[in-house]
């Protein structure tokens, strides 16, 4: 029987556009995942994030019926993490990809910086908001997105993944965003402040982060090794480095998950 891995996506970028990822582990593990967190009316996006996670939780109770491997991708990483700290019995294991580990400066900061209505200046957010949403044809997006910085990386599986999977053709036959970009902007301002209180994980972890991150930082690293427990391994790239090296990145996993089920 295999091993079960649940992956859940970053922010804006709904599971589908890690197709290829899939692809090389899927021999391996039976995969799951919820195609767009923060989409159901049952769990609204809320300060900390506490209703994404609680979606999370909800899905494996109602999927499975054995503990699994969480793996995820910035946002997706956090809400594992948040999983494995709340119903450890539900983890089997944890693997972070670039997923933020706030210290307690920074926490502090993050509320107060809430407080004072300028969230939109420190994340994503001010740069999601009024960016194109729409276009004519798939070649349109297609050519769209591979002009765009973050994207200019990406393997081109991926960015076919993405083109094809992160938006969704309309009625009138054009190519529309498939993760709404309000809920996008809403997931940015919520950010959670609240996450450096959370103890030592008692499931094997790691966290495999890209050296020229712009959101996994050397005192996250720091963090994670001395308070949850977690090991940090540092790959080559940049934020987006599972979506630029898929085939690095599922050979990583496959290599943590093999090492804790020989331990």
């Amino acid at each position: 029987m295999k091993d079960i891995l649940h992956f859940s996506h970053a922010n804006g970028f709904p599971a589908g556009s890690y197709q290829t990822l899939f692809s090389y582990l899927s021999a391996d593990f039976d995969i799951g995942f919820i195609e767009r967190l923060g989409h159901h009316r049952d769990y609204p996006v809320a300060n900390n994030w506490q209703y994404l996670a609680q979606e999370l939780i909800d899905d494996l109770l109602t999927r499975y019926r054995r503990p699994v491997y969480l793996v995820g991708h910035s946002l997706g990483g956090v809400l594992s993490m948040m999983v494995a700290a709340q119903r450890p019995d539900l983890v089997k294991g944890l693997i972070m990809l670039d997923s933020p580990v706030l210290t307690a400066f920074e926490a502090r900061g993050l509320t107060l910086v809430k407080r004072l209505g300028l969230i939109d200046r420190v994340t994503p957010a001010g740069r999601t908001l009024g960016r194109q949403e729409e276009w004519d044809s798939i070649e349109a997006t297609a050519q769209y997105f591979q002009g765009k910085k973050l994207f200019r990386g990406f393997d081109a599986r991926c960015l076919k993944d993405y083109v094809e999977r992160g938006t969704r053709e309309t009625e009138g036959g054009k190519r529309k965003l498939h993760f709404d970009p309000q809920t996008e902007i809403n997931i940015y301002r919520t950010v959670p402040d609240n996450l450096h209180k959370i103890k030592r994980l008692k499931m094997p972890s790691v966290v495999i982060a890209g050296k020229y991150s712009d959101v996994f930082k050397k005192q996250h690293g720091f963090k994670a090794k001395r308070q949850l427990g977690m090991e940090v391994k540092w790959v080559e790239g940049g934020h987006m480095f599972p979506l630029e090296k898929p085939q690095l990145t599922t050979s990583l996993i496959k290599q943590y998950i093999q090492q804790w089920a020989e331990k």
